[in-house]
């Protein structure tokens, strides 16, 4: 039995996968990067899978191995320039997420076109647009971790003509907040109050529900303002609430402050 093998639409559509899984890997790992360098690197992964169909010259483990760990490097260090510099972890990573991504894909093309009775043009154009939701759906993903979890804001509180400055986290749990008025209410710790709001009087008592805790009171200060800052973009709040804990909010004094999640726009 015969087969006709066309190189150039094997190149092609080995391409178009490289194509997409790169895509995908960049969201994974939260980059960014040029077309031209995308392009770039696909048809470098592609030329390679020809080569390989047309001179076999090494068994499948070790053409697998070469693959992922010699041209996948490759590729990925022409998409981002400055990868390799992180650590070898990093690359090792990003390695990683480029094979779980072309296994990913080349899944979602077989499931698409057997299940759905599509046309091969079909299967590839429904792949691609099921690579570009995901893509999509995992940035969306890393902007809200990075918006509740990593990321870190500066905060500046006025009070009496003071100021002082705090590492703030936004903590989506935090559903503090006023009573009567609904207002979010930010946290702070009495040690990062000294010589600056310790010692008051017109303050008021707002009660919460913490895990693990019944309920409880807070003593809580209205301030004259709050700065919020982010890569140079700022959100000023008038009069915030702010609840002065006991206990410190961080152990590893990586911030000072909590920010409820409300304070926290989509720009910054």
């Amino acid at each position: 039995m015969e087969y006709e093998f066309y190189l150039d639409i094997f190149f092609l559509t080995n391409f178009y996968f490289t194509l997409l899984s790169l895509f995908l890997t960049a969201a994974y790992i939260d980059r960014r990067c040029t077309t031209v360098r995308l392009v770039l690197a696909a048809a470098i992964g592609s030329f390679w899978n020809s080569i390989l169909v047309i001179y076999p010259l090494f068994s499948f483990r070790t053409e697998l191995l070469i693959t992922l760990g010699v041209v996948g490097c490759i590729m990925l260090i022409i998409i981002f320039p400055s990868i390799h510099k992180e650590g070898f972890l990093m690359l090792i990573r990003a390695d990683g997420c480029l094979f779980l991504s072309s296994a990913l894909i080349s899944g979602c093309y077989s499931f698409t076109c057997q299940q759905f009775y599509l046309t091969t043009f079909e299967g590839l154009i429904c792949t691609g647009l099921i690579c570009m939701l995901l893509e999509r759906l995992i940035r969306r993903m890393n902007i809200s971790r990075k918006r509740i979890g990593d990321a870190r804001y500066q905060v500046i509180l006025s009070y009496k003509g003071k100021e002082k400055e705090f590492l703030a986290m936004a903590d989506s749990g935090n559903h503090l907040c006023v009573p009567d008025s609904g207002k979010p209410v930010s946290l702070i710790s009495y040690y990062d109050c000294k010589n600056f709001c310790e010692e008051v009087n017109e303050g008021f008592y707002i009660p919460y529900h913490a895990v693990g805790t019944e309920h409880g009171m807070l003593f809580a200060l209205r301030f004259e303002r709050m700065k919020i800052v982010k890569n140079g973009k700022l959100k000023i709040i008038e009069s915030p609430v702010v609840a002065i804990t006991k206990e410190r909010l961080s152990v590893k004094g990586d911030f000072s402050m909590i920010l409820p999640e409300a304070y926290i726009p989509e720009e910054l």
